[in-house]
């Protein structure tokens, strides 16, 4: 086999190129770019149409994700404890007395990627639970009894 003159061949026989010319390893490198970004373009659509940020829904004077709605506990004597959260991720709580007025918001704090999950326990007692950044749950406890304290601080579920 001879030296080959021909730029980006396969092979060089008797001194003939077999494999693309020049000419059409350009026309090759142009199609093989232009499919690039043809597939980078479709990607970027995909991604593009995948919410950037979750929708914002304003409930009871605060601004909650939506795709997490409001979960809720209602105690024995009626009155109801919502949970939602906020557009900072935070859990979020407001409740209502026994004449129906509701509280504003306030946070429990935590970082959440998940709606509020409401677990009741006996007398009054509930936990709230979420999934945390690092893809576990976490809880939170209200005890009823006796002042209807929350635990100190955000615990890993014990289910």
């Amino acid at each position: 086999m001879s030296v080959c003159p021909h730029i980006g061949v396969l092979m060089c026989t008797g001194g003939s190129a077999v494999g693309p010319t020049l000419k059409e390893s350009a026309i090759n490198l142009r199609k093989l770019k232009a499919a690039v970004v043809a597939t980078a373009a479709v990607a970027g659509v995909a991604v593009a149409a995948a919410p950037a940020r979750a929708s914002v829904c304003e409930v009871g004077g605060g601004s909650i994700i939506c795709e997490y709605g409001v979960s809720v506990y209602t105690f024995a004597n009626g009155t109801r404890q919502e949970f939602a959260i906020g557009t900072d991720r935070a859990v979020w709580t407001r409740w209502n007395d026994t004449a129906g007025k509701w509280t504003a918001w306030s946070s429990l704090g935590g970082v959440a990627t998940s709606r509020v999950t409401v677990e009741p326990l006996p007398h009054d007692t509930f936990s709230i639970v979420v999934t945390g950044t690092d893809g576990r749950r976490w809880e939170r406890v209200r005890y009823s009894y006796p002042s209807g304290a929350w635990s100190d601080n955000w615990e890993p579920y014990r289910g």
